[in-house]
């Protein structure tokens, strides 16, 4: 028996030295300030500064493209993306309260609230539009909390693989919410040791970035300050449904383009349907799903030309129609 409890508090030990070491190691990637963001800027908004960062050539006549990531997510993700698209038009994207390079902030965290901090922080830069929003997964909540809100500014919408507000009804829809909100809650718990940090090499780019964009990634992963407001987020999203539904009869006149990734089986057929429902509503709209693509590697290099097609196609038929011509209010 001494023989059999020796061997097990050497295990204990043994887990616990490494317990220990890879805390450490966590608590010491993620140390260190968030004053000088790789790219971009610091504006002040309310009091607290918020990153943004902006990229191309504004062009008379022509809206600025917005990007609007999902969960866990900032500019960091659209570091594909953007420059592409930054090549013929003005974009922006930008990190949201408390995650990233951005400051928190102690108002609540649901969809209407997120849609008027950056409607303040577009303000704030001087970025007028009007705007094509592009959002990814939950995304697709706050882009149409924005047009609720702010139908005159907004002249087209892209949505990528995007969270769809009728699906909050869906009862698989709301098991997923229920399970995912708990794991933000206990992953951003886990953030406070140091628990999560050392994950980043292996988990932080599943979209398949390069350059800084891949470092802020990395960087953003796994970060106590950035998991907190997340979670508050996740937590918070549920909330968002009524506000984002707001956005429909906006839809119908607007060019919308869905993207969805992933094959198309009958488990996932209502998800599918529900995420390419604003498509439907407009007079203008396209879907198109790719198989081959997951809800990650759709905005990166090998997938994301599909999302660049369809965001020229929602500026070609702002074009055709003039809709971006108006005055902006």
């Amino acid at each position: 028996m001494k023989f059999v409890f020796s061997i097990i508090r050497g295990v204990g030990l043994a887990f616990l030295v490494l317990l220990l070491g890879w805390m450490g190691t966590g608590l010491a990637m993620a140390a260190g300030g968030w004053n000088n963001p790789p790219r971009g800027v610091l504006i002040d908004v309310d009091g607290r500064k918020q990153r943004l960062v902006c990229q191309g050539e504004a062009r008379a006549g022509e809206p600025i493209i917005v990007f609007e990531a999902g969960a866990y997510s900032g500019s960091a993700d659209w570091g594909y993306l953007q420059p592409e698209v930054a090549k013929t038009a003005r974009t922006c994207s930008y990190d949201r309260a408390g995650m990233g390079w951005s400051e928190p902030s102690k108002a609540p965290r649901d969809p209407a609230t997120l849609a008027r901090e950056l409607k303040a922080l577009l303000d704030a830069s001087g970025e007028k539009g009007p705007y094509v929003l592009v959002g990814h997964s939950m995304a697709g909540l706050l882009t149409r909390a924005f047009i609720s809100q702010y139908p005159d500014h907004v002249v087209g919408l892209v949505l990528i693989d995007a969270a769809d507000p009728s699906a909050i009804t869906i009862p698989e829809a709301q098991v997923w919410i229920s399970r995912y909100q708990r794991l933000a809650r206990i992953g951003a718990g886990l953030s406070q040791f140091g628990l999560v940090k050392p994950l980043a090499p292996f988990y932080a780019n599943r979209i398949g970035l390069s350059g800084v964009p891949l470092q802020e990634k990395r960087r953003l992963f796994g970060s106590p300050k950035h998991m907190r407001a997340s979670a508050a987020e996740i937590t918070a999203t549920i909330q968002g449904g009524e506000i984002a539904l707001a956005a429909d009869p906006y839809l119908k006149k607007m060019p919308v383009a869905t993207i969805t990734a992933g094959p198309v089986t009958p488990e996932r057929q209502a998800w599918k349907q529900a995420q390419s429902r604003a498509a439907r509503l407009s007079d203008y709209g396209s879907s198109i799903n790719v198989d081959a693509a997951n809800h990650t590697t759709i905005l990166g290099p090998i997938y994301g030309r599909v999302v660049l097609e369809a965001i020229d196609r929602v500026r070609r038929d702002i074009a055709a129609k003039g809709i971006a011509s108006k005055d902006q209010p």
